[in-house]
């Protein structure tokens, strides 16, 4: 039983990847996967993401985001807006040694928490 939350599942670089149609593919820039097609879709993450910029006062409509969490944020609305292929699942290739602090960025993201569920 699935809770409606899209599923969110982590693979470590150089992992033999198959291409499933109904799963968009989130790579480190460097890590494109070989072949590129038939994903739902490829979307390039940069090796480092930033969190967005704070208003100098620290309020809290600016409280930063993660950058994975941000990128998610955005396929999100692209995928809600018909800008996305459609898709159901997320696979997250992080770079070498970056897994643990890509998925903390989006453990604690409360609204990627609320719209994706780690596998």
């Amino acid at each position: 039983m699935t809770d409606g939350r899209i599923a969110l599942e982590f693979l470590a670089a150089g992992t033999s990847l198959t291409p499933r149609a109904d799963t968009l593919l989130l790579v480190s820039d460097g890590c494109a996967p070989d072949p590129a097609e038939g994903w739902a879709g490829v979307v390039m993450v940069r090796s480092t993401p930033t969190a967005f910029a704070q208003h100098a006062a620290g309020c809290l409509c600016c409280t930063p985001r993660g950058g994975l969490a941000g990128v998610l944020g955005e396929i999100f609305r692209q995928r809600a807006t018909g800008g996305q292929k459609w898709f159901t699942r997320v696979a997250v290739v992080p770079p070498p040694g970056q897994q643990a602090a890509w998925r903390a960025d989006v453990a604690q993201d409360v609204l990627a928490q609320a719209r994706f569920c780690l596998k």
